[in-house]
């Protein structure tokens, strides 16, 4: 009876273990399914991480090709992304409290790459609109541009005795004389001067010109200087100089000052000569008006 006893409690106890044994098996295989399924959900999300990352890159690579003037700074923002996405793709240890560490890093980049962004939108928008407003100005320009050709042909047809409209402006308020002419004088014994071709006799050149009119010359005081030189170059009479429109300093023989009110004026002025300075030959008379050479004419001395 023992015997009996002592049997039916090992059958007891070996049940028990068993139980025990399968409830130790089953919790154990239940932990190792929770790790597998920990392991997976933390390696996914640090994939998702990585994912983010790759996109932001993407999104500022594309901000920094559409606006150089934040192009730095998007550089740096981009760098930084760079280093943190290698830093995740270098993790060998996942737990989530290091997942839950990158999370929150990721949040500050989104909200950092979010704002430069959305001034890079901003600025490109506001690039757009002045583009626009440049090939609006550009485009009012060659219309402009069109309606002056279209005026210059038209101006090409008017008669001949019209001024061009784009010559006016070229030649702007440029005076210009004409009938340049010389005649020798001697001076009598009652002071009056009349007329000579004799080198010996001559006392004095008598010189005359027309200014032409012109409008758009101011009216006023308008200086004509007189050269009057021999064959060989030499200034008759002169003892002072000007500056003429080239920089030049020049001998003047004389110089005259004519009122002038925008019309047709007759200018004369007779200019003494030194006794015994004129000899037989050619003499060259050059007229200069406010600085400028508009005439010139000659005359044969016997």
């Amino acid at each position: 009876m023992n015997t009996t006893k002592q049997n039916t409690g090992s059958k007891i106890t070996i049940i028990i273990l068993a139980i025990l044994l399968a409830t130790l098996a089953f919790f154990a295989y239940q932990n190792y399914m929770k790790n597998q399924h920990s392991e997976e959900v933390l390696l996914q999300q640090k994939l998702e991480i990585q994912k983010e990352l790759d996109l932001k890159l993407i999104e500022l690579e594309d901000a920094i090709a559409e606006n150089s003037t934040m192009e730095a700074e998007l550089t740096i923002a981009k760098n930084n992304i760079m280093a943190f996405r290698d830093s995740v793709q270098g993790l060998k240890t996942l737990n989530y409290k290091i997942i839950r560490r990158y999370k929150n890093k990721l949040a500050v980049l989104e909200k950092n790459n979010k704002r430069l962004l959305k001034v890079s939108d901003s600025l490109k928008l506001a690039n757009f609109g002045l583009n626009i407003e440049i090939d609006s100005a550009n485009a009012n320009i060659e219309r402009q541009a069109t309606e002056i050709f279209n005026q210059a042909l038209s101006n090409d047809s008017l008669n001949t005795q019209n001024i061009d409209l784009s010559d006016r402006i070229a030649r702007g308020a440029t005076l210009k004389i004409s009938n340049v002419s010389v005649i020798a004088m001697r001076e009598k014994s009652n002071g009056q001067l009349k007329e000579t071709t004799r080198a010996s006799k001559t006392d004095a050149f008598r010189t005359s010109f027309k200014i032409r009119e012109n409008t758009l010359t101011e009216a006023g005081s308008k200086i004509a200087h007189l050269v009057i030189q021999d064959a060989a170059g030499n200034v008759i009479g002169g003892v002072e100089t000007f500056t003429d429109v080239t920089g030049q300093d020049l001998l003047f023989s004389d110089v005259t000052d004519v009122d002038y009110n925008n019309q047709d004026i007759e200018v004369i002025a007779v200019t003494n000569v030194p006794e015994s300075s004129i000899e037989k030959g050619d003499y060259y008379i050059k007229v200069y008006l406010e600085k400028k050479l508009l005439g010139t004419t000659k005359i044969l001395m016997k």
